[in-house]
Formats: structure tokens, C-alpha cells, sequence
């Protein structure tokens, strides 16, 4: 069996940069620079944005966005008004993912208010979009465990002719409006119908009691159920795809769910537990210990504020208290790959599938231990944009591959 390495967190220092020199905020930059792929963003937009957010401030990130969005949401309504269905749509797309990226600089602990109600900003923007697509976007609520899981179902044609079907998810910081400008054009165009759902510890659902779970197979099986009740949904070309922390959700899901056909993974994470970076984990246990914690957090929250908002909202997410809880919670998170028997795509940034690290490790036990022979793992590369966190600078080849591999797969035989 491949060894499995034990130090690797997930890299969020793009080895190229965009606009920032600050980590974090090239990091998210670089995902609101890659939406515009599927018409998520605009490049002229986004430099002007980026040119007033000055010395890494977060105040300055969050009044940048809001300030775009505004004014992208207000062409919006301009051309709605005069009936340019079209031009509206475009413009909602974009404001959503303006007034979504404050986001990233609010703690959900400490700012729940702020915080939903910036997201219910962005998240009416995108519905309003929603409807003005051809066809339009279907809301959904899937029943699961007293409550639903949100999300949206985009249809090829506005008939129930039997489709291809991938079901989408996200990480661990994802909405599930957040997957349209990732993937969902791709997919229509190829004529996948797309399911996106948050799952528990996605979108606002830990703030109703629901956090990150291990056992992703039970709310996921419920979106499998939902899936299968429509008509225009082929039961024999369902497929599911997560990215990020969705690398843990959707692989650990279709160990126990075999109704799924094939499954890709962005990337594969088998233990969750080892995604966290040792160093910093060990920088919490000892500040914890230390009777002068407060007052340095305070500073330090002062100095590096992207850090602790990033740290409280893993927390609020994990349904935990601190990171070290957070942690300790995620050793549940355990994937025996051998439980994996549909076909698995493994797909990395080339920075993240580094020698010395897990991911490597990961992989190679997965293709040692997943038996199905369509089964594959695919490296992309720097020289062609692909190296930042689930391929999000370059979201044509990312589409590329996913979707000429699922055609192959899904159309062999059992």
C-alpha cells in the first residue's frame, strides 16, 4: 500500500499572483478572476476593484466588492426595466459575485447578523438571474432529517426527455450559488442537466443547527432520492462531482451510495484531519495553554484578521469552538478508497499534487486500491493556468477534462 504522508494542509499561496502579495487575498482573488470563465466576473471589473483595496485591508476588500456590486446590480435593474432579459441576467451573475465576496473577511461567529444578510444580498441577486435563464433555474428543497437542503436543478430543455445528470458540490466555504459560474454552463452545454446543493455545513445551513458531517452519505443519498424522482433525470448516467472539501463529501458518499454511476473528485481528500496545517494547529494548542492568550489574539486579530475570520468560520461550519476542537472533530472524516467501486476521476492543481505531500500520498492509494478499471487521475498543469485550488483559474480545460472523461465512462457498459 502507497504511504499515506502526514504533513500536507491544503496550499492557499498561489505560486503565481494576480493582484495581491498578501496570500489570502490573491487566493480568493484568484477564484473571482477564474468565474468569469462561466460569466461570474468581469476582467475589467475586478483589476478596478482590486486597485482600491489598499495594504491588504480587509475593510478595504469588503467596501471594494459592495461598491462594484452595487453598481453592476443597478445595470441590472436598468435593463431589466427596459426589458433586456438578457443584459439583466448577465449583470445579476456578476453582482452576486461581488456582494458574495465580503464574505470571505465576516466571521459567521462573531458577525452572524452581518453576515446572512450579506449573503441574502448576493443570494437575491443570483435568483434573479436564475430566472431570467433559458430555461430557467429551478429552486429546490430536498427533504432530509425534518428539514431541507437547498438548492437549484438546471435543466438542458424544458422536457422530460431522460439526461445526463451530474450532481455538484462544494468545500467547506462554498454557497451552492457559488457552483454555477464554476461548472453549470459547462455542463449545459454538453447536455448534462446540473444538480447544486449545499449539504450540512454548506451555504447558511450551519446556522440551522447543521454542521459539517462525516457520514456525507446520508444527506447526499437524500439528493440522490430527489434526483431520481424526476423524469428528466437518466438513472444509468448520474454523476456527482465536490471540489475542495467536497473532495471528502463526495468520494466518502458513493462508498455507501451506489446508485451513482461516476464520481470526480477536486481533489481527493481521505482524511480530513490532515488538510489542517500542523504548524498553525500546533501555534493554537500552545496560545490556549498560555494564561497571556487573549491579549496576543487580540493583536494578532488586528495583524492578520483574513486568518481568524477564515479559522472562525471552519469553526461555525464544524458546529466547534476553537480550530483545535475543529480538528479533533475531523478525524472522523476517513475515506477507505477500496469502498470506492464506481469510476473515480482524481483531478488536481499540479501545486497541490506535490511530492511530499498528502494529496500525493492519497492518490496513490487510490489507484492502488479502487478497483474500477475507468478509474483515472489527472494533473493539471502551472504553464496553463491550472495550479490554484480546485482549478480555478482555468475553468474551460478544468470542464474539459471532467466532462470528455464522463461522457467515456458513462456511456461504457457496466
Amino acid at each position: 500500500m502507497a504511504k499515506t504522508h502526514e504533513k500536507q494542509s491544503l496550499p492557499r499561496n498561489p505560486r503565481v499572483k494576480m493582484a495581491f502579495r498578501k496570500q489570502a487575498f490573491d487566493f480568493f482573488f484568484q477564484w473571482i478572476a477564474g468565474s468569469q470563465t462561466y460569466g461570474g466576473s468581469e476582467v475589467g471589473e475586478i483589476f478596478y476593484a482590486a486597485s482600491q483595496i489598499k495594504g491588504g485591508d480587509e475593510d478595504d476588500w469588503i467596501e471594494a466588492w459592495d461598491a462594484l456590486g452595487a453598481r453592476v446590480e443597478a445595470r441590472g435593474e436598468h435593463s431589466l426595466a427596459g426589458g433586456h432579459d438578457v443584459s439583466a441576467r448577465e449583470s445579476y451573475l456578476r453582482a452576486y459575485t461581488y456582494y458574495r465576496a465580503p464574505l470571505l473577511f465576516i466571521s459567521p461567529v462573531h458577525e452572524i447578523d452581518r453576515y446572512s444578510e450579506r449573503y441574502e444580498k448576493a443570494q437575491a441577486c443570483f435568483q434573479k438571474a436564475a430566472e431570467l435563464l433559458d430555461p430557467p433555474l429551478e429552486r429546490v428543497e430536498i427533504p432530509f432529517e425534518g428539514t431541507t437542503l437547498p438548492g437549484y436543478f438546471a435543466r438542458v430543455a424544458e422536457d422530460d426527455t431522460p439526461r445526463k445528470t451530474l450532481m455538484m458540490f462544494g468545500g467547506g466555504d462554498t454557497f451552492a450559488e457559488d457552483l454555477y459560474a464554476y461548472i453549470v454552463p459547462a455542463g449545459l452545454k454538453r447536455g448534462y442537466n446540473v444538480l447544486f446543493v449545499d449539504l450540512p455545513g454548506q451555504g447558511m445551513l450551519p446556522a440551522e443547527g447543521m454542521p459539517m458531517r462525516a457520514d456525507a452519505e446520508v444527506p447526499f443519498s437524500a439528493v440522490v432520492d430527489y434526483a431520481l424522482s424526476r423524469a428528466d433525470v437518466d438513472p444509468d448516467k448520474l454523476a456527482t462531482y465536490g471540489i475542495s472539501g467536497g473532495g471528502y463529501l463526495v468520494p466518502r458518499a458513493v462508498t455507501v451510495e451506489k446508485r451513482v454511476k461516476a464520481c470526480v473528485a477536486c481533489s481527493l481528500i481521505l482524511d480530513l484531519s490532515k488538510v489542517w496545517d500542523d504548524d498553525y494547529v500546533e501555534l493554537h494548542r500552545r496560545a490556549e495553554e498560555s494564561l497571556i492568550w487573549k491579549p496576543i489574539k487580540q493583536f494578532m486579530k488586528w495583524r492578520h484578521g483574513s486568518y481568524f475570520t477564515m479559522v472562525d468560520t471552519y469553526n461555525w461550519r464544524w458546529g466547534t469552538d476553537n480550530i483545535l476542537d475543529t480538528v479533533e472533530v475531523s478525524k472522523d472524516f476517513v475515506i477507505d478508497p477500496a469502498e470506492i467501486t464506481c469510476p473515480l476521476l482524481n483531478i488536481y492543481s499540479e501545486q497541490e499534487y506535490a511530492e511530499s505531500g498528502a494529496m500525493h500520498g492519497w492518490a496513490e492509494r487510490a489507484k492502488e486500491e479502487v478497483s474500477h478499471p475507468n478509474s483515472k487521475v489527472v494533473i493539471l498543469p502551472q504553464d496553463e493556468g491550472a495550479d490554484s485550488h480546485a482549478i480555478g483559474t482555468n475553468l474551460s480545460l478544468m470542464s474539459q477534462v471532467v466532462f470528455d472523461w464522463l461522457d467515456e465512462v458513462l456511456e461504457t457498459p457496466a
